[in-house]
């Protein structure tokens, strides 16, 4: 799936343009846009500056050679591009595997165009499968009996595979990933979770306006 990955990604830097503000999302798919998008500024010399998603793609922006500024520094994104880990027709989507959800929903929801770029396999009949939920250390016991009671889910703690203990957010929270057999309501249930107290934010991502979604195909890409 590598090379659907770089035609997804490469098909999205066509919509940067000078002077525009970029939110990078992350994951692997992204990675190679940020990559590109490097490629691009050197080559052509344009002028943009990037808010990440993470300290991950912080830092590879850095080394990419982009100018990198923070949320709180920008007065609007104009575009963001960010994978998914699954894609319904409606183009809902599930994000955060890799735990950079909240920070992802704050960029993604506030660009004036959000553009999803993943491979052809990342797209599904109906939403199901492993929702991330960022929870409050604390709080995570408790979220993960609601979960229960509430919606049916069957929520794990994501523990590190590098070191001892659980996962920890860019945020130092807890991630919860929460297994439901198929969501009916996406943008519901996305609401649901995030009344829980003790919820950061969750992996549901059903935007008032639909994401462009470039899929990457072995030759080519798909626009949907």
């Amino acid at each position: 799936m590598e090379a659907c990955k770089r035609n997804a990604a490469k098909k999205a830097t066509e919509f940067v343009k000078d002077g525009m503000v970029v939110g990078l999302g992350s994951g692997s798919t992204t990675t190679y846009f940020i990559k590109f998008l490097g490629r691009i500024v050197r080559s052509k010399g344009i002028r943009i500056a990037c808010v990440p998603t993470s300290f991950d793609s912080r830092l590879l922006a850095i080394e990419n050679g982009l100018k990198v500024v923070g949320a709180d520094e920008a007065d609007m994104i104009d575009v963001a591009v960010d994978g998914a880990d699954a894609v319904a027709p409606d183009h809902s989507l599930i994000k955060g595997m890799g735990g950079a959800l909240a920070q992802e929903k704050v960029i993604d929801y506030s660009a004036k165009k959000f553009i999803c770029i993943v491979d052809k396999s990342k797209l599904k009949k109906v939403l199901r499968g492993t929702v991330p939920v960022e929870v409050l250390p604390t709080a995570y016991r408790i979220v993960g009996r609601e979960i229960k009671r509430k919606f049916s889910g069957k929520p794990t703690l994501r523990m590190s595979q590098r070191k001892k203990g659980p996962v920890m957010t860019d945020n130092g929270n807890f991630i919860l990933d929460v297994l439901f057999r198929i969501i009916k309501n996406p943008g519901q249930l996305e609401r649901q979770l995030n009344t829980l107290p003790g919820v950061v934010e969750n992996g549901i991502f059903s935007l008032k306006k639909p994401a462009m979604v470039i899929v990457g195909k072995e030759k080519g890409t798909e626009t949907m």
